[in-house]
This record gives structure tokens, C-alpha cells and sequence, in this order.
């Protein structure tokens, strides 16, 4: 049984480029193909002719995409998403009260105790005191608030 060594490193050659390639774009499907040229390499290894090398390639490829990828998807997609929202970013939607009248030139709200100063989310829009208004933005220590409907 002669077995070419050509053969093995084209294989593994190819599995290490089709890894990098996954690197770049996450889908999964290289690093399935990747594995599938393992086998081949493994097959050529044992001196197993061309075509079989083949055959390995396109039946490892085929049952690590069908059967393999499903559950390392899920399993990835799984860790969850962002986490909570912290900071500032976690006031965005919340109800603020006016204290001092917020027009184009500013003013002041209280937001879950804490006064903020305030700007209108609209130039033209004038907030009065009392007001219940709703928290769009937050810039640095300002807010950008909008007027409930």
C-alpha cells in the first residue's frame, strides 16, 4: 500500500484554507467542508486511491453540514444575546416628569429621581412643568425627551 504524501497535505492544506475562510464569514458551512477534507486526508493517509479521497470529502462534508451544523448552530445561537442594558442606554423609553419648562434652549426633567437637563426632541415643542414626557435619547448628561401621547 503506497501512500502519497502529496495527496495528505493537499488535504490538509485545503482543510486549513476552507478554516480560515470560515473565520471570515461564521456560517459554518467551511468548517463542515474543512472536516470533510480531514477525512480525505485521513484516507489518503491510508492509501486509499483519488476517487475514495473524494468520495470521504463530498460524504464527511455532506454529513457534518446535515447532521453536525443544526446542533452546533443551536448551540451557538443559544448563548443568548445581548445582555440586560445597562447605563445611561437603559433610560431610553422611560417616563420622565418636567420640573422646569424644556424648550429649544433647554430645561429640566426628573427621571426615576434624578433631574437631567432636558431638550426637545422637536425644536418647536414647548414642555411645561408637570408634563409626562418620554426619555428618546440621552446625550452625554442630556436627554432628549418627546412629549406622551
Amino acid at each position: 500500500m503506497l501512500v502519497s504524501v502529496d495527496s495528505v497535505f493537499f488535504w490538509i492544506i485545503a482543510a486549513v484554507i476552507l478554516g480560515v475562510i470560515e473565520l471570515f464569514t461564521g456560517t459554518l458551512v467551511f468548517a463542515m467542508i474543512a472536516g470533510g477534507a480531514a477525512l480525505a486526508a485521513i484516507a489518503a493517509a491510508v492509501g486509499a486511491p483519488f476517487w475514495l479521497q473524494i468520495v470521504f470529502l463530498g460524504a464527511g462534508s455532506v454529513a457534518s453540514i446535515w447532521g453536525l451544523r443544526p446542533f452546533l448552530k443551536q448551540a451557538l445561537d443559544s448563548r443568548g444575546g445581548p445582555g440586560p442594558v445597562l447605563g445611561t442606554k437603559a433610560l431610553e423609553g422611560s417616563e420622565a416628569t418636567v420640573l422646569e419648562q424644556v424648550d429649544s434652549s433647554g430645561g429640566l426633567v426628573e427621571i426615576a429621581g434624578d433631574n437631567w437637563t432636558a431638550y426637545p426632541l422637536e425644536p418647536d415643542q414647548l414642555l411645561e412643568p408637570g408634563e409626562r414626557v418620554t426619555v428618546v435619547e440621552i446625550k452625554g448628561a442630556t436627554v432628549i425627551v418627546w412629549r406622551q401621547s
